[in-house]
C-alpha cells in the first residue's frame, strides 16, 4: 500500500472526526438540519473557489450524477449523526457509525476487487463484537440498547454508499464532486426540515462554529479523494473511518464526556478493527 493513500486516508479520517465533533457540539444547542444545510452552504464557495483555482477539471455526466447521489447520501447520514450525538453520547455514536461506513466499503470492494485477507476479515469479526460492546449500557451486562445504535448505523450505512461513489468519482476530478455533492444535499435537507418543521436558521453566535465545520469537512472529503485516487476503495474508506478516534477524543478533553471502561474497551476493539481491515 502507497504511503500516500495511507497518509490521505488519516487526514481524512482527522478533518471528518474534527468537523463531526464540532457539528455534533453545535447541533446541541441548535437544528441539526440547520447546522448541516448551512455548512454545506458555507463550503460551497470554499470550493469552487479553490476548483478555478488549481483547474480541477469538471466530471462528466456520470460523475456529476454519482456526486448529486452522494450529496444525498452524506447529508442524510451527517443529519442522522449529528442527532444521534444530539440525544446520546458521541463516544457510542461516532465508532458505531463509523465501523458500518468502513464495513460496506470493505463488502463491495472485495466484490469489484478482489476478496479480503484473512486479516480484513479478522477486523470485521472484531468490528460486529465491537458495535456489541459499544452500545451495551452500564451495569447491563451484554444486553444490547438498539435505541442507541440504530441512527448511528443507519449513518453509517448512508456513509458507506457515499465513500463507495465517491471512490468513482475521484478517478475523473477532486474538487468539483465536493461542489455537487453540496449542491444536492441542501436541496435534499431543506426539502426535508421544510415537511418535518425543522428549524432552518441559527443564531448568530454559531455562525464562526460553522465556518470552521465547513472548512473541516472539506479537508476531510479532499483527503479521502486523494486517498481514493492512490489506493484501494475498500483501504481509503477504512482509513477515513478512523474520524471517531478524534470525535471521541475531543468530547473527552473538551467536553469531559465520560467514558466507561468498558466502552474504552468497545471503542479501542472498533479502532482496532478498522486497523485491520485496512492492514
Amino acid at each position: 500500500m502507497s504511503l500516500a493513500a495511507i497518509l490521505f486516508g488519516l487526514g481524512s479520517a482527522a478533518g471528518f472526526g474534527a468537523a463531526d465533533f464540532a457539528g455534533g457540539w453545535v447541533s446541541r444547542r441548535s437544528s441539526s438540519f440547520a447546522v448541516v444545510i448551512w455548512s454545506d452552504i458555507l463550503a460551497m464557495p470554499i470550493v469552487a473557489g479553490l476548483a478555478f483555482l488549481f483547474s480541477d477539471s469538471f466530471p462528466t455526466p456520470r460523475g456529476v450524477l454519482y456526486s448529486l447521489i452522494c450529496g444525498l447520501f452524506g447529508g442524510l447520514g451527517i443529519v442522522l449523526l449529528y442527532q444521534s450525538f444530539a440525544e446520546g453520547k458521541m463516544s457510542v455514536a461516532a465508532p458505531v457509525s463509523a465501523l458500518m461506513a468502513g464495513i460496506l466499503p470493505v463488502v463491495v470492494g472485495s466484490i469489484l476487487e478482489g476478496i479480503p485477507s484473512l486479516v480484513v476479515m479478522t477486523g470485521i469479526g472484531f468490528a460486529l463484537v465491537a458495535i456489541w460492546v459499544i452500545a451495551r449500557e452500564e451495569g447491563n451486562a451484554l444486553q444490547l440498547n438498539w435505541s442507541n445504535i440504530r441512527m448511528p448505523l443507519s449513518a453509517g450505512f448512508l456513509f458507506g454508499l457515499f465513500f463507495i461513489l465517491m471512490h468513482e468519482v475521484s478517478r475523473e476530478s477532486v474538487l468539483w464532486p465536493i461542489f455537487l455533492l453540496r449542491f444536492s444535499a441542501v436541496g435534499i435537507l431543506y426539502l426535508l426540515a421544510q415537511v418535518f418543521q425543522k428549524p432552518k436558521s441559527l443564531p448568530l453566535r454559531e455562525w464562526p462554529f460553522m465556518l470552521v465545520i465547513s472548512v473541516l469537512d472539506v479537508t476531510g472529503n479532499i483527503f479521502y479523494i486523494l486517498a481514493s485516487r492512490a489506493g484501494r476503495l475498500d483501504v481509503s474508506a477504512v482509513l477515513s473511518s478512523l474520524y471517531p478516534g478524534v470525535t471521541v477524543l475531543l468530547a473527552w478533553i473538551l467536553l469531559h464526556e465520560h467514558i466507561s471502561r468498558t466502552q474504552w474497551t468497545g471503542i479501542l476493539l472498533a479502532l482496532m478493527s478498522i486497523l485491520l481491515i485496512a492492514a
